[in-house]
């Protein structure tokens, strides 16, 4: 049996509505992998040691709450998952690990707030009926849930099962081994790589950085095996929605991503502002779609200064997976200008919509995007003012891309999911 593990997923529902990449991710595998006998199960109680089987139903819900199918219900959510309104147990050990009295002060009022949700909600649930050799899938955020792979290890030691962890990719770890998040990131990795039999990752590129790290921490090596995403979003099929005022249909590029240092959006809008100063932006818009950073002062700053971006460039910081059906369908192009990243959905499904995509050459980006893509040097200005010249001007070169694009089939969450279930349960020395 394969079973998939839906703890964070159901955490991130109960709070937002939106989705974030590792969230499409997560909700894709885990409702596809349904029609091919999997199950799901999350994790609760105390110190978040028990497990519990969750419904078909339950799961399919939440991928049509993500997709913006339904409006979140949230009687009807806690109704099908009643043990979904109990928070992890939380441990502050490692996060005020300098600050011992904050320290005190935060585990006595978390366990206060624990100990009351679980009185008032907490109810009994059927649990998995383990075997040994059965699969158990991690896809989502887990390294944010403390003693995860301590829960995990003890079911391993109990029932014989074998834990396989989806990496996204590494990024947290380089250059900031001591900084908060990456930190709690850097200890679940360490222990991961010690419990979990097996390791699933989406491009060439993570899997190195995987294998070198493996090295490096345990000095081991364990299974790899690189498997590629879907392309398509739930929320393909339904009716557009409006476009945001302001934006006409074909009259805007779209760049989808957080604003971030990393995701790099400072450079596109530097060499965006460069066009619309010389009168070379074809009365297009940029619109980029992410939430910003409070910190991103460098963004912000930016934003504000550059007064010739008024009416040029439109931040939405949040969208419905509707909307975003909906931007994607309409734009002229999409552009994807990450440093570094373990993957590149956005510009994997913006070629799924039959949009070109012009990208960032790092990284793991070639690989989602492939032949479909034009590169620039994500470092470039000058480079990235040029490439989007090009394809703003030459209309040829642009439906030369698009025609390319669409004679070749996309990859669907269908296959994706069948080919994870199939590869979970094949032996371990299986590569």
């Amino acid at each position: 049996m394969i079973y998939i593990d839906v703890t964070d997923l159901i955490l991130w529902v109960r709070r937002k509505s939106t989705v974030t990449g590792i969230q499409r991710v997560h909700i894709n595998y885990a409702v596809n992998a349904l029609d091919h006998g999997a199950q799901c199960l999350m994790f609760y109680g105390r110190e978040c040691r028990n497990v519990a089987l969750v419904s078909n139903e339950f799961v399919r819900y939440m991928a049509d709450v993500l997709s913006s199918r339904v409006q979140m219900d949230r009687p009807k959510f806690f109704k099908m998952c009643p043990n979904a309104r109990l928070s992890p147990w939380p441990d502050y050990r490692q996060k005020y690990a300098h600050r011992p009295v904050k320290c005190l002060l935060h585990t006595i009022g978390g366990h206060l707030r624990f100990h009351t949700q679980r009185c008032l909600f907490e109810r009994p649930a059927q649990a998995p009926d383990f075997k040994p050799g059965d699969a158990l899938l991690s896809i989502g955020r887990d390294w944010t849930m403390e003693g995860y792979v301590a829960n995990v290890q003890r079911l391993k030691d109990q029932f014989g099962i074998r834990p396989q962890l989806f990496l996204h990719d590494m990024i947290p770890i380089p250059g900031e081994k001591q900084a908060g998040t990456a930190k709690r990131f850097l200890t679940f990795v360490i222990a991961a790589f010690k419990t979990f039999d097996r390791f699933f990752t989406s491009s060439d590129y993570n899997r190195g950085e995987i294998i070198k790290y493996m090295h490096e921490f345990v000095g081991f090596e364990k299974p790899v095996v690189k498997l590629g995403f879907g392309q398509n979003i739930n929320a393909m099929g339904l009716a557009p929605t409006a476009l945001p005022e302001g934006l006409e249909p074909g009259r805007y590029l779209l760049c989808v991503g957080r604003i971030a240092a990393s995701k790099n959006q400072i450079r596109l809008m530097r060499a965006w502002h460069k066009l619309v100063l010389a009168g070379a932006d074809g009365g297009v818009k940029l619109v980029l779609l992410g939430e910003l950073s409070g910190s991103y002062r460098e963004f912000s700053d930016y934003l504000g200064e550059a007064k010739a971006l008024a009416g040029k460039l439109i931040l939405l910081e949040k969208a419905s997976d509707q909307l975003l059906n909906t931007l994607y369908q309409n734009c002229l192009f999409t552009v994807f200008p990450s440093t570094i990243e373990g993957y590149g959905l956005p510009a994997a499904e913006s070629i799924a919509y039959g949009k070109f995509c012009l990208a960032s050459n790092a990284t793991s980006i070639p690989e989602a995007a492939g032949i479909h893509a034009d590169y620039f040097d994500p470092l470039d200005e000058d480079e990235i003012q040029a490439k989007l010249s090009h394809y703003l001007n030459d209309g040829a070169a642009l439906r030369a891309r698009e025609d390319l694009i669409k004679s070749t089939p996309i990859r669907t969450w269908a296959e994706a999911s069948a080919e994870l279930v199939e590869r979970a349960g094949q032996p371990l020395d299986a590569r």
